[in-house]
């Protein structure tokens, strides 16, 4: 009896499920790709290589549009998606990583979700001084400093200072920015320009910007004695004021502006205070802003895209106001403003200084600013500070 017990319990604990050595359940395995988008791609182009089923390819599209704009999609992005293993073709999450860290997250929960998650960034001060020894852009890039500033400060500084023929070699040139910087240490958006000075052999230049859009204010051993903004910040200097041959017409024609190439949409300012003259289509220029500054002086802004909100004939403007946005209107090979400056009606080189429009006296607390730059940077005048 006893041994036909043992058997009977032990045939009834090999049938029983084993609760102690059980396996626990496992969760669907996960595939995660990762695809880099390349010229020619698109979302739905990448998915269908991954074998992703049409109908969740249309589904993610369409989520995605709710936050951020395909067309925007750029060489370079990132594009990240999770599937079952086991069924490849069935989208679970996704993610798009765009320009400065941004990530748009899908989820596929019933119907698919979208939103845009912004990565955290802190704002860093930096501080370079360095000997110029050759071009400007040169050094920009050895100290690990924003290049986009040779393109700027030489806009700025235009009236002032030819960057070519004035720099002999052993200038001390100081700049401050503000960027914005990711957790991982790169830099997201654009830089801001502070404050920069140019020791030259006979004069020292300095330029206080008041915020990221200007204006700015040049001052020269310590007078201002300019107040403007560059037309547009960040941008290619394409063309040169003088005769050169005509892009789209053929043949060598006066050219009596300067050109910056720059995206559709690039954000264009005024470079002085003024006046609207003219907001309108003007054939040859397209989409065109006159600003008459007074004293004989207009600036013209053409190739817009469009024109700001409230700029019309008759408008007050003020250095760094925006006024429209960059376009590929009239004639012209590709996107790009063409900037010019007209005195008494005739075209002139908008690098030439007696060119500029009318200056405005710096105020008491641009002189402030100023003075206050000079001592965070080191470069403060204790005989002459008190005096401004």
């Amino acid at each position: 009896m006893i041994r036909l017990a043992t058997l009977l319990s032990l045939t009834i604990a090999l049938a029983a499920p084993s609760l102690v050595h059980a396996d626990p359940p496992r969760s669907p395995a996960l595939s995660q790709p990762m695809a880099t988008i390349r010229p020619g791609d698109s979302l739905d182009s990448v998915l269908n290589r991954a074998g992703i089923a049409p109908a969740l390819r249309a589904e993610a599209a369409l989520a995605l549009a709710g936050v951020y704009d395909l067309t925007d999609l750029r060489p370079g992005h990132r594009l990240q998606w999770v599937v079952d293993r086991d069924d490849p073709a069935r989208l679970l999450r996704l993610s798009l990583f765009v320009e400065d860290g941004v990530e748009i997250a899908l989820t596929f929960g019933g119907t698919a979700t979208a939103e845009r998650v912004e990565p955290p960034v802190r704002a860093v001060n930096r501080q370079e001084t360095l000997i110029l020894n050759g071009p400007l852009y040169d050094a920009l890039m050895e100290h690990n400093a924003p290049e986009r500033f040779a393109v700027d400060l030489t806009a700025l500084l235009a009236g002032q200072v030819d960057f070519r023929r004035d720099l002999q070699g052993g200038e001390t040139f100081a700049l401050v920015w503000q960027e914005d910087q990711l957790p991982d240490g790169s830099v997201a958006g654009e830089p801001r320009l502070g404050y920069a000075r140019l020791e030259l052999a006979d004069r020292v230049l300095e330029l206080v910007a008041s915020d990221a859009a200007g204006p700015v204010i040049v001052f020269e051993d310590g007078e201002a004695v300019q107040r403007s903004a560059a037309p547009i910040l960040g941008a290619r200097l394409s063309s040169v004021f003088g005769r050169r041959n005509h892009p789209v017409l053929g043949g060598v024609r006066m050219h009596t502006g300067i050109d910056y190439a720059a995206p559709v949409g690039t954000e264009v300012t005024a470079t002085g205070a003024g006046r609207v003259a003219f907001a309108g289509t003007i054939r040859g220029y397209g989409l065109t802003v006159d600003i008459d500054h007074g004293g004989g002086v207009v600036t013209r802004y053409a190739h817009l895209s469009k024109i700001a909100e409230g700029v019309q004939e008759g408008s007050r403007t003020k250095a760094g106001d925006r006024i429209g946005a960059v376009g590929a209107t009239g004639l012209v090979s590709g996107p790009n403003l063409h900037y010019e400056v007209r005195v008494d009606g005739r075209p002139v080189d908008p690098t030439d200084r007696e060119a500029l429009p009318e200056q405005e006296i710096a105020s008491a607390e641009d002189l402030t600013a100023l003075a206050t730059w000079r001592r965070e940077t080191g470069f403060a005048q204790p005989d002459t500070e008190d005096r401004g």
